[in-house]
C-alpha cells in the first residue's frame, strides 16, 4: 500500500509539472488564428484559436450573390478558417496530451480546451487547501 503522503507528494509534483507546461500555453494560443477564403475567393474570414470570428472581408463581387448567397460564402469561409485555426492549435500543442498522460488529459481536457485550464487551476487550489489541512511531519 502506498503511503498517503507519498501519493499526495507525487500528485502535487505531477500537477506542478503540468502547471509549468501550461504556463505560457494560454498566451501562445491567444495569438494563434486561422484565416481562410470561401471556395470562390470572394469572402475571407479570420478566427482566433477558440473559433471566434475576428475578421471578415467581402469582395464587392460577393454582394452580387444576394443575401442567401453571401451567407453561404461567409459560412464557407468561416468553416475553413475554423479548420485552419484548429490545425494551428493542434500543431502548437502536438504531443502535449501524450506528455501529460491519458488519465490527466481525460480529467483536464484536450489541448485547445480552455475550460481545461480552469479545471487545472481549481485542482491546484484544492490541493493547496488540502495541504494546509494535513498535519505537519512529526517533530
Amino acid at each position: 500500500m502506498t503511503d498517503p503522503m507519498s501519493a499526495f507528494d507525487g500528485l502535487a509534483g505531477r500537477i506542478a509539472d503540468i502547471e509549468r507546461r501550461f504556463a505560457g500555453l494560454r498566451d501562445d494560443l491567444a495569438e494563434l488564428s486561422g484565416t481562410a477564403t470561401d471556395e470562390s475567393g470572394l469572402v475571407s474570414a479570420t478566427v482566433d484559436a477558440t473559433g471566434v470570428l475576428t475578421g471578415l472581408t467581402l469582395a464587392p463581387a460577393a454582394l452580387r450573390a444576394g443575401t442567401e448567397g453571401v451567407a453561404e460564402l461567409v459560412l464557407d469561409a468561416y468553416r475553413r478558417a475554423r479548420t485552419a485555426a484548429s490545425e494551428h492549435v493542434e500543431r502548437h500543442t502536438e504531443g502535449l496530451d501524450v506528455t501529460l498522460g491519458a488519465g490527466l488529459s481525460d480529467l483536464f481536457g484536450r489541448p485547445g480546451d480552455f475550460s481545461a485550464l480552469g479545471r487545472l487551476e481549481e485542482t491546484v487550489a484544492r490541493l493547496g487547501r488540502l495541504d494546509d489541512r494535513l498535519p505537519g511531519p512529526p517533530a
